[in-house]
């Protein structure tokens, strides 16, 4: 069979498939329903101390919307529907086809999600009619998770199409199973190796295996289920390479046909009638979820303890050096530790003293050598497999065997009752790490324990109903350990299984709390030290974890800072000390194990005071103090509780304490002396210290009269001692009982006292205040903030015993993100500035080092960018940003928003380069994703967080060239657009204009966008953007600014194109449509915002590639900008849609479309033709259109006429850099200043001594040349004010018409031909033999002489050679004459006698080809050409306009002359808003085209 019969097979054998369970609904839903019943065992074995993940709980949400979505396709016949149901659909399960298969989500493991993501994909791709998708989604499922999809997804196609190459996989499975059945079976050496073996395997039968053989047998299953999955994982890739190999045209290598190779060469190869039993192995139980399949796969571990607790000891501190639990990879030690069901059902195993050394297999080949050769084997940790009730199946049982036991001489008594499944509770055991108990063989399982005598021998004893066992342990160690154990005999007095110690219902004596158990060693702390993440461990052995090259928290994974660890944590030792009193036969070697959890979970529970050292409180401001008072609080409380009955300290000595206080309380009270009642107050703190916070002496404390004088002292001592003792006490009584507080707020001087103490250095009074409560406009009030900041910047410590319930910069930084967040708008502005002009930012930045307090500092900074933008720079010069992404990933919603905001405001830098290098670290860094928590986090988050939160997303994923989908692209942009579409919410809308303005990032350094000022500076508006650029320009060093423009002009350039290319792409510019309604709120504020993007929309689609988007970017918007540019009052949104309006004056529907409007537009648009360049683009379009009556659009006045007679004829007129010069029959010429409606007159000279016949300017327009009836030719140099003659050259004859450059001048004179003139020596005569009438010439040397005869003769200046351009007809009767030539844009226009109605030519100089012509019967005397029109003059003053374009006359303009009034000169400036025409009568008048 070749590649393509290959190929073909597959297609059609999977496309069966799909298209039966797409026609069989009910399939579909059970299936899904038993695809579910999987996870909710997983779920279920949670129990109530499981935790999932937030962002897992969005993943298995997507997994769920997505196959809904695609259910709700197949349903619908609506084809649009169904299209968008499906582009819904795949973009949900593209979520979880795209997971890490080596990770879990919410206790699933990845790869079960995504290979059933990917048969929902091939679903989907079918239904796209695209049936190569549809087969390669199904092979990647096979590859992802063969084992599940064998049995679960697809086993009917893994039937067909897979189950024909196993042959020889099966054959060595049926041999080995078949040996070992003879081992069982002696009789059985004449059956079939291919026989149904399960008849024999009863439960009688099945259970009186020994250890060993039903080791081998479990060994056996495990590996023909990982050669199935091999084998099957590597013909799905080798289909998949003939898939790919066969869709493509170019050259690739033909894959090579696999082999599915058994671990032995069987003697038989099974055809594929294969028995039932070894067809698709055991079918693993839904309720099962993925325990057995996870157990086996990751690698199982068991270790079995010894009884004493010189055993238990000596296990703890060899896993201490030796255990692989320690290992970082594979989690926590002894975390997800496996629980037993203690039901009926469960095992019992008693062990003899002579049999305490535990036996576990470490590899498959090591536990088989062991039990043949009767070794024993090293303790090792192995997981407790779980078993459905068709024992034998081979594909059901787990990668790692369980260990049995070995013992010499073994026999076993089983009693005979229904076998039961053992069942685990927790989703610990689903973790590679996990610990657990004792592994049972199957024969253990049939309600059974296992003693041994005392030679030895293994005894299986039936168990009683109640008995409960998870550990092995011997009786008699046990029995010594625990005298109070309450043992259960059987009914024949044999010796009975026991419960274990580590369970709390093994047991009477009472369980430590769990905050007095170490979670690494799982012993009561014996020196208790808590890290800065505020997790306590042992001091040992966070060593020991330190010393392995650890650096992070073992439980809440946060990186540790300090490099030496902290003092021991007293306050948890004495506790623990006070409650080992109450217990006097406690062993000191106590282990527990359920206290461990998962570490996300641990990190994130109510931990009693006790076990929280100072300075590790995180308290949210937004929320309240409330919660915060009340929390610390209830924990003082049980602390208090849980010394009480019997404390440290004996009843006496606590009524010796109160004794001792009376004197000092009575003195604090009434004294009058303040160094005595100073002295009271340290001695009252020195007894409250020994009382170590006992309850009675807090009460005795905590008396109003008490109180008050501890705050009279406050407001009248100066000793900094004896304030900072007051305050430590004040802040213990508080701490316990909120009345305390009460007392305090009740009087308003008491806070102002404190606010005094604080502003005079005092930080421990910011403690107290924070601890008062106070209201945002209280503390507001008394102007805080300059004090707490220089609190928070204070490096100095006080090095005393005073023991803080917090630290002061705590409360410092929790108190002003309560001012910053408190207040109107104003206030917050004004808060935050002081903050930004103490220089507490670098400060504060640094503080987010901490995990305390963290949240808070996150806050401020937010707060402090939003009120002044410029800060955003120092802020991220400065930040490491680990941290709040940490704080991000482990927060809760309000967390989320305040980190998402920061983040938001971070990256809107004014430089494009340092902005993609934060996103870059925001992507990269950290053990989570960024991109998909964001993602989950978008998807779950609430309204007004989505556009931010969308924004930063898509900013991530624009780092790379946006050339394939992008799941976090394609749900960001939607995000942003659903919001632009809220109507009801204009909030929403106006945060997605922001968070789309930032996008684009042109932004200043005092932090504002740009976008608008850098649009109107495109459409030649340049005045917002000048004004912009100055300010910038003197905040920046001019050398910096050079450097850096360059470089930062690219990186922007680039970052528009991929933004524009992504948003105007996305589901076919819906971009647009959303725009659109936008634009017509009636939110000034929002229209305005709006337009902006909406025309830098508009103009990027010419610069990014042509993807059909332009059509949605008109039908949306075109009316939109019309209707702007006609409604609007504002300049700047007029220029704004004219830019707009550019973009689409290209594509011929827009064109047509303009059309329409065009007669009202166009005078609109004639009046902002001084302010913006692309105006006069859109005119010329207008006026060009075939639909358009050019004649309707035309429009001029006259402006004025000036009267020049007293210089004589005025023989010439050119227009020059915004200035008219003109000649005069008395040799004079004239500067005339042309900026303003009227003709202004700056200069006058009289070179010549008679009459200037002819002007000509040169391309530069730095040179003039003049030519007159003297016989000279002058050169002028032109001056910004003036002319001056630089050079007079006499040519010896007079001048009727000039043109010249650097090299030559071509002057017409008396007679026939041309001179030219070399700037030295004597004019050359070229003679034709015709008289010349007008002169014109090109850059390349080429002269054109309009001639009598009406012809054109081409005089070539580098040979002087001339030829016939062109020749007219002649007529009989008149003269024909070439009267004027010009020259622009590649074309020659000549104009002379009208000839049959045509007074003038139209040349394509580069073909000669004539392009068009004048229909006129004026005759034409003058020419002037501007970039729009075309002006011809004749003799008596009728001037024609002409569309340069089309060729067409619009519009007739007449001259005020009259008699024998000749006109004489025609000009026109280029852009087309003057005209200016002379007269023989001296007049000069000018007309405003606008």
């Amino acid at each position: 069979m070749d590649q393509k019969d290959i190929v073909r097979l597959v297609n059609t054998t999977v496309d069966s498939f799909i298209r039966d369970r797409l026609i069989n609904k009910e399939e579909r839903i059970q299936h899904k329903e038993q695809c579910a019943e999987r996870l909710a065992a997983v779920d279920g074995s949670c129990g109530e101390d499981g935790d999932v993940g937030y962002s897992d709980q969005a993943v298995l949400a997507n997994l769920d919307w997505g196959i809904e979505a695609l259910e709700e396709a197949i349903a619908t016949s609506n084809m649009e529907t169904k299209l968008a149901r499906l582009d819904y659909a795949e973009k949900m399960l593209h979520v979880c086809a795209m997971l890490n298969s080596d990770q879990k989500t919410a206790g699933v493991p990845n790869f079960y999600l995504s290979a059933w993501a990917h048969l929902n994909l091939a679903y989907l791709w079918k239904l796209r009619s695209n049936v190569a998708n549809s087969v390669l989604h199904v092979l990647e499922m096979f590859t992802v998770d063969p084992f599940f999809s064998r049995i679960d997804f697809a086993p009917e196609l893994w039937k067909d199409l897979f189950l024909p190459h196993m042959g020889s996989i099966f054959g060595w499975y049926s041999e080995e199973r078949h040996r070992l059945v003879m081992e069982v079976f002696p009789d059985s050496s004449d059956m079939s190796f291919t026989i149904d073996l399960d008849q024999f395997f009863n439960e009688s039968l099945t259970f009186s295996m020994r250890p060993d053989q039903v080791e081998k047998l479990e060994k056996l299953e495990q590996l023909f289920r990982e050669s199935l999955d091999e084998s099957t994982k590597l013909y799905a890739k080798y289909f998949k390479d003939c898939m790919n190999s066969d869709s493509t045209s170019s050259k690739k290598v033909i894959p090579m046909f696999p082999i599915a190779e058994p671990p032995m060469t069987p003697l038989h190869e099974v055809s594929r009638s294969i028995p039932d039993f070894v067809k698709f192995g055991p079918i693993l139980p839904k309720s099962a979820g993925f325990a057995p399949f996870l157990k086996s796969k990751d690698g199982a571990r068991a270790t079995i303890r010894g009884p004493s607790k010189t055993n238990v000891k000596s296990t703890v501190l060899e896993n201490l050096e030796e255990c692989p639990k320690w290992d970082t990879q594979e989690g926590l030690p002894g975390e997800n530790e496996d629980e037993y069901d203690h039901e009926q059902d469960e095992l019992r195993v008693v062990s003899d003293d002579k049999a305490r050394k535990s036996v576990s297999a470490s590899s498959s080949n090591r536990v088989t050598n062991a039990i043949e050769t009767g070794q024993n084997v090293q303790p090792s940790k192995m997981k407790t497999p779980l078993y459905s009730p068709t024992v034998f199946s081979p594909i059901g049982s787990p990668k790692t065997s369980p260990t049995n036991m070995y013992f010499p001489k073994p026999y076993v008594q089983c009693r005979k009752e229904q076998p039961s499944l053992l069942r685990l509770k927790s989703n610990r055991m689903m973790d590679s790490a996990n610990p657990t108990s004792l592994p049972v063989s199957p024969s253990m399982s049939n309600d059974c324990s296992i003693t041994s005598d005392s030679d030895g021998e293994v005894i299986e004893v039936p168990r009683g109903s109640s008995q409960n066992c998870s550990r092995t342990q011997s009786f008699e160690s046990l029995n010594h350990l625990f005298k109070n154990s309450s043992l259960n005999d059987d009914n024949e007095g044999s010796q009975s299984c026991i419960s274990l110690p580590l369970s709390e219902k093994q047991t009477s004596t009472p369980r430590p709390p769990k905050d007095f158990v170490c979670p690494i060693t799982g012993q009561i702390f014996c020196d208790p030290v808590t890290l800065e993440t505020g997790q306590t461990y042992e001091r040992k052995a966070i060593q020991e974890w330190l010393k392995r090259g650890n650096t992070t928290c073992p439980i809440t994974r946060q990186p540790l800072s300090a490099s030496t660890l902290p003092k021991t944590n007293y306050v948890l030792k004495r506790l623990i000390t006070s409650w080992k009193e109450q217990l006097h036969d406690l062993p000191q070697e106590f282990q527990y194990s359920e206290t461990l959890k998962d570490p996300f979970v641990h990190s994130t529970r109510d931990t009693s005071l006790a076990s929280t050292p100072r300075g590790t409180l995180d308290f949210p401001c937004h929320k309240g103090s409330d919660e915060f008072v009340n929390h610390r609080n209830r924990r003082f409380t049980r602390a208090a509780l849980s010394t009480s009955p019997t404390s440290v300290i004996s009843q006496a000595e606590v009524e010796k304490i109160i004794n001792s206080l009376k004197p000092h309380v009575s003195c604090l009270c009434t004294s009058e002396n303040l160094q005595e009642c100073e002295s009271a107050v340290l001695e009252i703190s020195r007894l409250w210290k020994e009382s170590k916070g006992d309850p009675g002496v807090h009460s005795c404390l905590c008396e109003p009269t008490i109180v008050n004088g501890f705050v009279e002292i406050l407001s009248a001592s100066m000793n900094r001692e004896v304030l900072r003792t007051s305050i430590y006490i004040l802040s213990e009584l508080i701490s316990a009982d909120e009345n305390v507080g009460e007392i305090l707020t009740s009087v308003d001087s008491d806070l102002d006292c404190l606010a005094a103490l604080l502003k005079n250095g005092l930080a421990e009074a910011a403690l107290l205040i924070y601890q008062l409560r106070p209201t945002s406009a209280q503390l507001s009030a008394h102007d805080l903030v300059p004090s707490l900041i220089q609190l928070i910047l204070n490096q100095h410590e006080e090095l005393d015993n005073l023991q803080f319930i917090m630290e002061p910069k705590i409360a410092a930084i929790a108190m002003l993100e309560q001012i910053l967040i408190g207040g109107d708008e104003n206030c917050r502005s004004i808060n935050a500035l002081g903050v930004i002009s103490a220089n507490g930012i670098p400060a504060l930045v640094k503080f987010l080092n901490r995990v305390e307090g963290r949240r808070s500092v996150v806050s401020i900074l937010l707060c402090c960018m939003q009120a002044e933008k410029s800060c955003r720079n120092l802020i991220a010069n400065r930040i490491e940003l680990s941290p709040v992404l940490e704080l991000f990933h482990g927060g809760n919603d309000t967390v989320r928003g305040i980190c998402v905001g920061f983040l938001s405001e971070l990256v809107q830098l004014n430089r494009r380069t340092f902005s993609n290098q934060i996103l870059q670290t925001i992507k990269d860094i950290g053990a989570f994703s960024s991109m998909h928590t964001f993602l989950v986090y978008l998807q779950m988050a609430p309204m007004e967080q989505q556009p931010a939160i969308a924004s930063l997303l898509l900013q991530l994923d624009l780092l790379v060239e946006p050339r394939k989908m992008s799941i976090y692209r394609e749900e960001a942009i939607e995000a942003l657009i659903e919001a632009l579409r809220r109507k009801d919410f204009s909030n929403s809308q106006i945060m997605a204009i922001d968070a789309l303005s930032s996008l684009i990032g042109r932004i200043t350094s005092s932090g504002d966008s740009y976008i608008e000022a850098w649009l109107l500076r495109i459409a030649g508006f340049d005045q917002p953007y000048n004004a912009l650029m100055k300010a910038e320009h003197l905040k920046k060093n001019d050398i910096d600014l050079m450097e850096a423009m360059e470089e930062e002009e690219r990186a922007i350039s680039s970052w528009e194109m991929r933004l524009a290319f992504v948003l105007c792409n996305h589901e076919r510019g819906s971009i647009f449509k959303a725009l659109e309604e936008c634009l017509r709120s009636s939110s000034l504020e929002m229209a305005k915002a709006c337009l902006v993007i909406a025309t830098w929309l508009t103009y990027m689609i010419s610069a990014i590639p042509d993807t059909g988007v332009k059509t949605a970017a008109r039908k949306s918007l075109l009316d939109e900008f019309i209707n702007v540019l006609q409604s609007s009052k504002n300049l700047e949104e007029k220029i704004l849609a004219t830019l707009a309006l550019k973009t689409f004056i290209s594509d011929p529907h827009a064109a047509k479309a303009l059309g329409v409007y065009a007669k009202p537009i166009y005078k609109t648009l004639r009046k902002l033709k001084r302010n913006s360049v692309v105006v006069t683009d859109i005119m010329k379009t207008l006026m060009n259109l075939p639909s358009v009556d050019a004649t309707e659009l035309w429009s001029c006045t006259e402006l004025v006429e000036l009267d020049s007679c007293t210089n004589g004829e005025v023989l010439s007129l050119i227009h020059l850099k915004g200035r008219i010069l003109s000649s005069h029959s008395d040799g004079t010429i004239k500067v005339w200043d042309a900026g303003k409606r009227i003709l202004r007159l700056i200069q006058e000279v009289r070179e010549h001594t008679k009459a200037v016949t002819c002007l000509y300017a040169s391309s530069s327009g730095d040179k003039l040349y003049s030519g007159s009836l003297d016989k000279t030719i002058r050169v002028w140099a032109v001056k910004p004010e003036e002319i001056l003659c630089v050079q007079v050259h006499d040519v010896k004859e007079a001048v009727h018409d000039l043109t010249a450059n650097t090299k030559v001048a071509c002057f017409i004179s008396q007679g026939t031909g041309v001179k030219i003139y070399d700037w030295s020596g004597t004019p050359k005569h070229i003679n034709f033999n015709k008289y010349v009438k007008c002169l014109a010439m090109t850059g390349n040397n080429k002269l054109y002489c309009g001639c009598s005869g009406y012809s054109i003769q081409e005089v070539d200046l580098s040979t002087y050679t001339s030829n016939t351009f062109y020749l007219g007809t002649r007529k009989l009767l008149g003269k024909q004459t070439i009267y004027s030539l010009q020259i622009h844009d590649g074309v020659l226009f000549a104009g002379g006698s009208s000839v049959d109605g045509t007074a003038g030519k139209i040349f394509l100089l580069s073909t000669k080809a004539i392009v068009g012509s004048f229909p006129t019967g004026f005759d034409i005397q003058r020419i002037a050409i501007n970039n729009d029109f075309i002006f011809t003059g004749s003799k008596w003053g009728n001037i024609e306009v002409w569309l340069k374009e089309r060729f067409t006359r619009v519009a007739s303009i007449k001259m005020s002359c009259g008699g024998h009034t000749k006109f004489t000169s025609l000009t026109s400036d280029m852009d087309g808003g003057r005209l200016y025409a002379a007269s023989s009568d001296g007049k000069i008048q000018v007309w405003d085209l606008d």
